[in-house]
């Protein structure tokens, strides 16, 4: 019963962030980080949030300009409303059907910048995620990832860097051509576990448990 309930809490403790939230609209990697820091203070029953720009502009590392910009874009692609409620705004967030978790640990860690933050949070749905070795795999270029996330490629390009000096990340030569470019394709390799995101694992095994548990009721019934 102990792990039972810690195993919940620990999959509580994570922000369900929309998959094709760049593909489908012209919002940006830092719309993405916005809403999940907004997202982080929702009430699951009403799903409603209520923070403030003071709070977003803190939690996010964003200036008050681009945390407004970002509201106003998500509240355009109709990922969240909000109305007023005395001085505060209150957001209440869209239904939706496929997301990608993200830790709150990955979401306040100080290790990793704004823009290191949103790209992460762009690119992981594209990510093949071993549950073997906790790694994410992407195989995009930066040219390739760039039109998939509305993020420049010299922006990605500089935060892969960054990231591969701080350990997270590998690049790792293919024999692969890019048709595109006619050079051989390097995949980039993010240990998910440094990056806070042991998440995607545990929701991947409890997943598998309730499809296994459903399918016995289902051979009982």
């Amino acid at each position: 019963l102990l792990l039972y309930i810690l195993l919940n809490f620990i999959i509580m403790q994570h922000v369900q962030v929309p998959n094709d939230m760049t593909k489908e609209s012209s919002l940006t990697p830092d719309c993405l980080l916005v809403y999940a820091c907004i997202k982080r203070y929702m009430n699951k029953d009403t799903r409603e949030a209520f923070p403030s720009l003071v709070t977003l502009c803190k939690d996010s590392g964003a200036s008050e300009p681009t945390v407004r910009k970002c509201i106003k874009s998500l509240i355009d692609a109709e990922y969240l409303s909000c109305r007023k409620d005395g001085r505060k705004n209150v957001y209440t967030f869209s239904r939706y059907k496929n997301f990608e978790p993200f830790s709150y640990e990955f979401l306040s860690s100080p290790d990793y910048s704004f823009n290191e933050k949103a790209m992460l949070l762009a690119r992981q749905q594209y990510m093949f995620k071993d549950p073997i070795t906790h790694e994410g795999k992407s195989c995009h270029s930066d040219r390739q990832l760039s039109k998939l996330i509305n993020m420049s490629h010299q922006t990605i390009s500089k935060c892969s860097k960054s990231l591969e000096e701080k350990g997270v990340m590998r690049s790792v030569p293919t024999n692969v051509i890019d048709p595109e470019t006619g050079c051989k394709i390097t995949e980039k390799v993010f240990d998910l576990d440094k990056l806070h995101q042991g998440i995607i694992f545990t929701l991947m095994n409890h997943e598998s448990r309730i499809s296994s548990n459903e399918d016995k009721l289902e051979m009982l019934a």
